[in-house]
């Protein structure tokens, strides 16, 4: 441990981010503690809910990397192909895995076998301890350190760390402590998110569609079931919800098509408010924000998580390197430099996802005319279709180390 600090590293937020962040600095022997008001216990998926999170081959290389894909791959489900189309429209774009040279382009995993997965993989090292549940109460910078307050079992307690790490979701408690503020945009949009069967074999396919109310995705967990993803008008949301299966799944039928057949059963339906926010400041000395705590984008993509995946890798190869080369982790030029390093992809991901969310919603004929020859041009352009599958794999531009490396050699 650096200094005299109780732990090196205080995260703030037990959830796939910061349990991310603290496997990826585990091999480090740095002293680590994540905060959480959550009772958290391993195989409990109250802690973590069932939609399917869709990693891309950027966040399956990370995981590999940190030894995690071995225990997930079982439950994965590969994505060999995606089919984007638009309702009532006649272009589409089909981006395959072959065309790339890799076995997927990305997978789906279950959020509750992904975060229960890490937790497991965690408790395995001495040097990470979880402090759960408890409260955040308040942080200061000191000449000492950070010193974070908590409260836990009825009482307040406190410890001096070198950096505080804020990833506790789109709300972040330790980004209103620190006083940093937000852009934020309300897309009015709702997403409604369920388990479906289906008639026919998806083939490994995930299908999007674009309507004028949001998009809809359907992600392949198995042969014949698929993660949905339906996106709604907020005003809508409730009657959405109310309605019963058979009524739900002719709705979404009517509007999906019958690639897949006939939509059989869904599962427990749960929704989740669709927002931009993006902290004007990443990080301040000692304190860094990471996931949906700095940048909450729109799902259209399935590019949320696996920015903020990126970030941690990105984060972990900075703050290892710092190491080698003398610094300490109160060394506000460790955040500097993670910034630089990360400022370019997260500016791309979210201009991406909110030129989707806007352009795709314009009804006018020249609008109308437009996404259907673009999707015509990169359906049938090489060298566009490439870009865009990079880009939605994570594989674009300068990326951390744990992306650069494949044990499998793949092709990108």
């Amino acid at each position: 441990m650096s200094k005299d600090w109780d732990y090196d590293i205080f995260i703030s937020g037990a959830g796939m981010v910061g349990c991310s962040l603290a496997l990826g600095l585990a091999s480090t022997g740095l002293k680590i503690a994540i905060i959480d008001a959550t009772q958290l216990k391993q195989s409990d998926k109250t802690t973590f809910d069932e939609r399917g999170i869709t990693l891309s081959l950027a966040s399956k290389r990370i995981f590999e990397n940190l030894g995690l894909w071995q225990a997930l791959q079982s439950s994965s489900y590969p994505i060999k192909q995606v089919h984007i189309s638009e309702q009532n429209r006649f272009a589409f774009t089909r981006l395959r895995a072959n065309e790339m040279n890799v076995d997927a382009l990305g997978y789906v995993v279950i959020a509750s076998t992904l975060g229960n997965g890490l937790r497991k993989s965690l408790s395995q090292h001495d040097n990470i301890e979880f402090i759960c549940p408890a409260e955040l109460k308040s942080f200061e910078l000191t000449q000492q350190g950070m010193r974070v307050t908590w409260q836990q079992e009825g009482s307040e307690r406190s410890a001096r760390a070198g950096l505080l790490i804020g990833a506790d979701g789109s709300c972040s408690l330790t980004r209103r402590l620190a006083g940093i503020n937000t852009e934020q945009h309300d897309f009015k949009q709702t997403a409604i998110v369920a388990n479906v069967s289906t008639e026919k074999r998806n083939q490994y396919t995930a299908y999007e569609r674009f309507t004028p109310h949001g998009p809809i995705a359907l992600l392949p967990v198995a042969e014949n079931r698929s993660v949905l993803v339906y996106v709604v008008n907020s005003e809508d949301a409730d009657y959405c919800l109310s309605l019963d299966d058979p009524q739900f799944l002719a709705r979404v039928q009517s509007e999906t098509g019958r690639r897949l057949g006939r939509l059989i059963t869904v599962g427990v339906r749960r929704s989740y408010p669709i927002f931009y926010q993006n902290a004007v400041r990443q990080y301040q000395p000692q304190l860094l924000l990471l996931g949906n705590a700095v940048h909450t984008i729109h799902p259209n993509s399935a590019q949320g998580f696996n920015l903020g995946l990126r970030d941690v890798a990105g984060l972990a190869e900075v703050i290892k390197q710092s190491l080698v080369n003398g610094l300490t982790l109160d060394d506000v030029r460790i955040l500097e430099r993670y910034v630089d390093n990360r400022t370019e992809d997260q500016k791309r991901i979210i201009n991406f996802t909110n030129g989707l969310a806007e352009h795709f919603y314009h009804q006018q004929i020249v609008s109308n005319l437009l996404r259907d020859v673009a999707m015509i041009g990169i359906d049938s352009l090489p060298f566009l279709k490439k870009q865009l599958m990079q880009l939605t794999m994570g594989m674009l531009g300068r990326q951390p180390e744990l992306v650069r490396y494949s044990m499998q050699q793949e092709i990108v």
